[in-house]
């Protein structure tokens, strides 16, 4: 009976999400499941058998696609304004951590939510932190980390527009075969190898276990096999159901908690993060000869999906914006993410020694 449920459940985020995604909605299969799990949770079954399993396999159909796009193509792209990225990426990481400080005092959260809430564009990798982290609020996080990316759909694409631009680049970057159309046997090496290197992070208690395990074996296949390809939409949205299921599990059973204070801090800290960014941007432009719009979309907090749609809206520099995030997914992800998660091990060793 409990697997009818589990079933029962997939089926109505499936059925929520193509209703989103036929709407227009941003991130439809992980937003649909996550409503549709609170719904069941509150409205038909306070109780609910999910493997653990299942979200894990989520988690990491995900981070394969995200080492996916790190592909030799990607590294040109990045390689002739390297100083710039890096640079940026700093900057931008730098204001989203000092606006942690007030974000604690906006909600008296502890640190490690405040941190996990405020790195920009990196959804579910502070979400698997959020999880693994003990004194971190993951509705907080969730809900902060959420609800900049509407704020980033609706205010980047008005701020891009009154600069945009009509540069003579691509609109699309080159494209990858999907991985069914590629598929060999030697392939299968690369699940095997990512549960064994997760297997191995976890044994040293690496942060983000799950994702980096997969990332870091896609890096590799494709720096030296050439072989590049991307998951078949299917498999993205299958990730996000399940992975959309684990968090609105843990949402649901937190709700309760939500008050006005709290959602006045959420928007208040996102907004002075995006507009943080602007100004950074204004200082970046009298030093390079980039146009504004390609800057400010190359340094917004928020998802590469969603960025490089606004761009094609508002004529922006296509392989430079998508350069500038793909550093910045990984470099959160392979240096901020461990970083982080030292970090907050050592805040949790100073507060049991006082």
């Amino acid at each position: 009976m409990k697997f009818l449920r589990l079933l029962l459940l997939i089926l109505i985020a499936a059925l929520i999400s193509l209703g989103l995604s036929a709407v227009g909605m941003i991130l439809p299969w992980l937003f649909g499941s996550m409503i549709a799990t609170i719904l069941y949770i509150r409205l038909v079954k306070k109780e609910l058998f999910f493997p653990p399993w299942l979200g894990n396999l989520g988690v990491m159909i995900m981070a394969t696609e995200i080492g996916s796009t790190l592909t030799l193509d990607a590294l040109g792209d990045m390689k002739d304004d390297l100083l710039n990225i890096f640079l940026m990426t700093i900057f931008v990481l730098l204001l989203s951590l000092a606006l942690s400080r007030f974000f604690i005092y906006l909600t008296k959260s502890t640190p490690e939510t405040a941190i996990l809430a405020s790195v920009p564009g990196a959804l579910s990798q502070m979400l698997i932190m959020a999880e693994e982290e003990k004194n971190a609020d993951i509705l907080l996080v969730t809900l902060t980390q959420m609800s900049r990316i509407v704020l980033i759909v609706l205010i980047v694409p008005f701020v891009a527009g009154l600069f945009a631009g009509s540069n003579d680049i691509p609109l699309a970057t080159t494209s990858v075969d999907y991985v069914t159309s590629v598929f060999t046997y030697p392939m299968l090496i690369i699940p095997v190898a990512s549960i064994l290197l997760i297997y191995i992070f976890d044994k040293i208690r690496f942060p983000a276990s799950l994702m980096l395990g997969p990332i870091i074996v896609m890096i590799i296949w494709n720096l030296t096999t050439g072989i590049e390809f991307s998951l078949n939409i299917e498999f993205i949205n299958v990730a996000q159901i399940l992975f959309g299921i684990r968090i609105g599990l843990q949402i649901a059973s937190l709700m309760s908690q939500l008050s006005k204070r709290l959602i006045f801090s959420i928007l208040l800290q996102n907004l002075m993060l995006i507009f943080g960014t602007m100004f950074i941007v204004f200082i970046f432009q009298i030093f390079t000869s980039h146009q504004f719009n390609d800057l400010f979309l190359s340094a917004a907090p928020g998802g590469l999906g969603q960025i490089i749609v606004i761009a094609i809206e508002t004529g922006g520099n296509i392989p430079m914006i998508s350069s500038y995030h793909i550093f910045r997914i990984f470099f959160i992800i392979i240096v901020v993410v461990p970083i982080v998660g030292y970090y907050l091990r050592y805040l949790n060793k100073r507060r049991h020694s006082s």
